[in-house]
């Protein structure tokens, strides 16, 4: 019997810090190893942090004015909606992204262990990329404005 497997998803692991600026760089290159026309090509890209469902005591945490009460972080860019959303800048043509969100953006995210995804969308192929935990450790200082 012959198989396929069509998920060619990269699981990688996150940690980062309530409060602190998110900021991830990312390159992505075609099976040649050439770094993917992401703005000519007008990529389109989405992540996502959901509650882990699997998991009662996390189930329980919100983050105010979310459409879906189990995302925590989401992105506007493809027509996902809440108000703390990722943004994703230093989109160029040799490959790069860097997946963005403010550290006043962050202390709105409780600390914990939650689950991510992150897709692109160019023309009309979608695709996940990447998954795994996202776990953010809790924060003591704050800055004052």
């Amino acid at each position: 019997m012959a198989s396929v497997n069509l998920d060619t998803t990269t699981r990688l692991d996150i940690t980062c810090r309530q409060g602190d600026t998110f900021e991830l760089t990312l390159t992505l290159r075609d099976s040649a190893g050439q770094g993917l026309n992401l703005d000519t090509d007008k990529y389109q890209f989405l992540m996502q942090v959901r509650t882990n469902k699997s998991r009662p005591s996390q189930s329980q945490i919100r983050v105010p004015d979310i459409k879906d009460p189990s995302i925590l972080i989401g992105s506007t860019e493809l027509g996902k909606k809440s108000e703390v959303n990722f943004s994703f800048n230093n989109v160029d043509d040799n490959g790069n992204v860097t997946v963005f969100l403010s550290a006043d953006d962050m202390t709105k995210v409780p600390s914990g262990r939650y689950k991510y995804d992150l897709q692109y969308k160019v023309g009309t192929v979608q695709k996940t990329i990447l998954e795994g935990s996202f776990r953010v450790n809790g924060d003591i200082s704050k800055v004052v404005s």
